[in-house]
């Protein structure tokens, strides 16, 4: 479960990095779709990160389940928003992010 919780940290810690380098407003050489690009994920992360609270308070079947569930909905808005990562990250990122998915998938739930 840490290391769960230390992906998701270091997923969004890139993430924010990353608006702040690849998607200003005000530049105006940005991708297209990038000026809100952290309202994309972050509804995302606050679920999942609630879903792990949860999960740490009682580590039920079900609230695994709910803790996967969140997490792969964390992952593809993660992956919604690749198109605002500078190229120069973009291989990095995309690394993070499959780990993250690998992580949760490999999380059992039947316990």
């Amino acid at each position: 479960m840490k290391s769960q919780v230390r992906i998701m940290f270091i997923a969004s810690s890139l993430v924010v990095l990353i608006g702040f380098v690849g998607c200003s407003k005000d530049d105006g050489i940005g991708p297209a779709g990038c000026t809100n690009w952290s309202e994309k994920y972050l509804s995302q992360a606050e679920a999942y990160s609630n879903a792990s609270i949860a999960y740490s308070n009682d580590p039920s079947v079900s609230n695994c389940n709910k803790l996967k569930t969140e997490g792969l909905s964390y992952v593809k808005a993660l992956e919604g928003i690749l198109n605002c990562v500078p190229t120069a990250n973009l291989s990095g990122y995309k690394a993070d992010i499959s780990d993250l998915k690998a992580e949760i998938n490999n999380t059992a739930c039947d316990e």
